[in-house]
């Protein structure tokens, strides 16, 4: 009788002991990183020839510039996109770059992104769009879904000049 009741309390401790690791290698690093604050998105924008731009011509060159800004220490990877928005599809990737960062409480960095779109603004093809992910936080960021801000191409037409 008494083996068995041994067995028992053998087994309630061995469960304790299994409940007590799955709370601290799951779930307080899961609380953890909620609890850290996720960095601000101030500013994204296009630009092309050195302007700010919310159009341009198929084949041009194009920079995206996001301002971000963090209100306490961030060390990982932002992983900045450039989407396709195709309408009642799925959107996809079509440049993606990641930048490791290591930023104090206050600071401010500004990630560029250069591309030039391959697709005009037609049919179900609406334009480009930008999406941030911030890997410390497992948080994103979207662009709004208009236009703009999101990016239009058009087909440039025999003798317009270089800008739209």
């Amino acid at each position: 009788m008494r083996s068995k009741a041994r067995r028992g309390q053998v087994f309630i401790v061995i469960v304790v002991i299994i409940l007590i690791l799955v709370v601290l290698f799951v779930i307080l690093p899961m609380l953890e990183a909620r609890n850290r604050s996720v960095p601000l998105v101030q500013q994204v924008f296009w630009q092309a020839n050195n302007q700010n731009v919310t159009n341009v011509y198929l084949g041009g060159e194009v920079e995206v510039h996001a301002v971000i800004k963090v209100t306490e220490e961030y060390t990982g990877s932002v992983v900045v996109k450039v989407r396709k928005d195709v309408a009642n599809w799925f959107d996809s990737d079509y440049t993606v770059k990641t930048f490791p960062l290591n930023l104090v409480g206050g600071q401010t960095t500004e990630l560029e992104l250069t591309f030039s779109p391959d697709e005009a603004t037609q049919g179900r093809f609406r334009g480009y769009f930008v999406e941030i992910q911030f890997s410390a936080t497992n948080t994103n960021w979207v662009m709004d879904d208009s236009y703009p801000p999101r990016l239009e191409v058009v087909v440039r037409q025999p003798g317009t000049n270089t800008s739209v």
